[in-house]
């Protein structure tokens, strides 16, 4: 079956990224495409051949090209825990090396520059996908700090305590009465735009603890355009906290 799409893009490049295109041919009279977890998934029927379907697959790409390039601003990329797999943060890209233990003990992950090597036993990928989500937050907590530090600063000039990363899904962050500040993990793969929105978010109830006019007038005072980060909190399946 994949004899037949050999001549087309197995892989189309936006920007620094590059996806995979999979072709599969279809019995039904329309075809149609679709992209999941970064990968274009094309199903052509079968009875459009030649140049027509040249031109569906061009179509069908451009559509692709435009989805991934909104996507970067407005959407997750979905961290991929595959050996191989790449993890785009907003401010750094890793590739991921998954390695096997051969039975010796003890899972361990070493962050390199821009590459993770996780040595484990077997292939959990809910153990490699927690591996190296750990090794992530170690590696990016001190730009946290400094964004935070930077932030606060500018803006609001308080004093807080512990500033950290929890992988808990859900909300985007926190500020606890004991002046202790919680991003979420999952902000790295927000736009930065809205990773600085939720800090400035957090260090506002520094002052106001609570979601009060005057709290409100604190966030734009730092971030006029705020509402758009927080449009994109909402839209993207996070609660607000």
């Amino acid at each position: 079956g994949h004899q037949a799409f050999m001549d087309y893009p197995f892989e189309i490049k936006v920007g620094e990224k590059v996806f995979p295109v999979e072709y599969e041919s279809s019995l039904k009279g329309t075809s149609s495409v679709r992209l999941k977890k970064g990968v274009i998934k094309m199903k052509l029927s079968r009875f459009i051949i030649g140049r027509g379907r040249e031109e569906m697959i061009e179509k069908f790409l451009k559509w692709a090209e435009k989805k991934i390039s909104k996507m970067s601003t407005d959407s997750f990329i979905e961290p991929d825990y595959v050996d191989g797999g790449r993890i785009v943060t907003h401010n750094k890209i890793y590739d991921l090396r998954i390695i096997d233990r051969d039975g010796r003990k003890n899972n361990r992950t070493i962050v390199d520059g821009g590459v993770v090597e996780v040595f484990i036993n077997g292939d959990s990928h809910d153990l490699v996908k927690e591996l190296v989500e750990k090794a992530i937050v170690k590696d990016q907590i001190n730009y946290l700090r400094e964004v935070v530090s930077e932030l606060n600063d500018l803006y609001f000039r308080e004093r807080y305590n512990l500033v950290r990363f929890k992988r808990t899904t859900g909300r985007f962050g926190s500020c606890s009465s004991l002046k202790n500040i919680n991003i979420s993990f999952r902000l790295l793969f927000a736009p930065r735009e809205v990773f600085r929105y939720v800090c400035i978010h957090e260090l506002a109830h520094l002052k106001q603890m609570n979601h009060s006019k005057k709290f409100w007038d604190l966030v734009e005072e730092a971030m006029p355009e705020y509402s758009k980060s927080e449009k994109w909190l909402k839209h993207n399946g996070f609660a607000l906290g």
